[in-house]
């Protein structure tokens, strides 16, 4: 009786065992399973924001007056409205419009965008310290003017493309003649001892500058300049699309939207004209090319110092930090970008 008792109870504790056993498979399987469905509803809410953001894309730019309209709505409305949007009478307003010009200082409706509305949109953002976005929603224009790729007169010429299809332009310093501070006219003593303001400026391949950044000593080195018109949001630089670059020469350093020369090689084209020779290494021809299109800052210094004309503020387009465009990841692969460029531009040209 007792041994009967005995198995029976044995019985029970392992169908007790295994009950227990299949519950906790049970949860473990339950478990997993609301792991999946969480991951795959994860998975689907991403694809359907991918589709919705790249594919289903709603315009920003809805108004039913564009930026040209409300500058010619505030401007034949009440004089009150003039003056409080631009801060300026409408007289004042037109004369200033007609002396930018006659001196050349603005084209007369050689874009998409007038004069007026040209001076309406500084004058509305300095007189209220707008913010760009709240700018450009209010004269209905995009946020992104940026173009990743060479326009389509480079993009034929071989010497070009395909090898900087993705550069936007390029940046350089020059000095500007300024009145320094009391007090301070060593610090803006340039290396020829005039005092002037060392002038970040950034251009395309249209010769029209789209960033300046003015203000330093003369004295003061063009990456120092650059550091600081990086280094501060406020200053709005304008960061191209992601993959996209600036061409600089060497005394900027190597980041993910900066591509120098490679340093300790033959740069400026007029070493190679003056030499009457053919770049002898891949080192030499990417820095010839490179020059060679690096040229377009130079030649929109020289047009801006031939007319006389003033620098007087930036062309605001974007924003950013500078943090991780000169980390050492950023520099390391910007730098395996060139070489890459570098020994294909070089195989291309020997075959040739």
């Amino acid at each position: 009786m007792v041994d009967i008792d005995s198995d029976r109870d044995s019985g029970m504790a392992e169908f007790d065992s295994d009950r227990d056993s299949g519950m906790a498979e049970s949860d473990s399987d339950e478990y997993d399973s609301e792991v999946e469905l969480e991951i795959a509803t994860a998975y689907v809410q991403l694809c359907i924001e991918y589709v919705q953001k790249y594919y289903m894309k709603r315009p920003m730019c809805t108004s039913i007056l564009s930026g040209r309209s409300y500058v010619i709505e505030v401007l034949e409305g009440n004089p009150q409205v003039c003056y409080d949007i631009f801060r300026m009478e409408k007289t004042i307003f037109r004369h200033l419009c007609n002396e930018l010009k006659r001196l050349h200082l603005l084209e007369e409706d050689t874009g998409w965008v007038s004069v007026e509305e040209s001076v309406g949109t500084v004058l509305f953002i300095v007189g209220h310290n707008a913010d760009y976005r709240v700018a450009a929603n209010r004269f209905q224009h995009s946020l992104r003017p940026f173009k990743a790729e060479l326009p389509q007169s480079l993009r034929g010429n071989g010497k070009y493309y395909p090898w900087f299809e993705k550069c936007v332009g390029a940046i350089d310093g020059t000095h500007i003649s300024a009145s320094a501070p009391f007090g301070r006219n060593t610090a803006f003593r340039d290396r020829r001892s005039d005092i002037t303001q060392n002038v970040m400026c950034a251009c395309n391949f249209d010769m029209r500058f789209t960033y300046v950044h003015l203000g330093w000593e003369g004295s003061a080195n063009d990456s120092r300049v650059m550091q600081d018109a990086l280094g501060h949001a406020e200053y709005e630089f304008p960061w191209p699309p992601r993959g996209s670059y600036y061409l600089v020469d060497s005394g900027y350093a190597i980041g993910n939207a900066f591509l120098p020369p490679h340093k300790s090689t033959c740069y400026h084209v007029q070493e190679f004209r003056g030499a009457n020779r053919q770049p002898s290494t891949p080192q030499e021809l990417f820095n010839y090319r490179h020059s060679s299109l690096r040229m377009v800052i130079e030649r929109c210094f020289g047009v801006l110092k031939a007319s006389d004309a003033n620098l007087t503020g930036a062309a605001h387009v974007g924003s950013g930090g500078t943090k991780e465009a000169f980390n050492s990841r950023a520099q390391r692969a910007m730098s395996e970008y060139r070489d890459v460029i570098t020994a294909a531009m070089w195989a291309d040209y020997i075959v040739q």
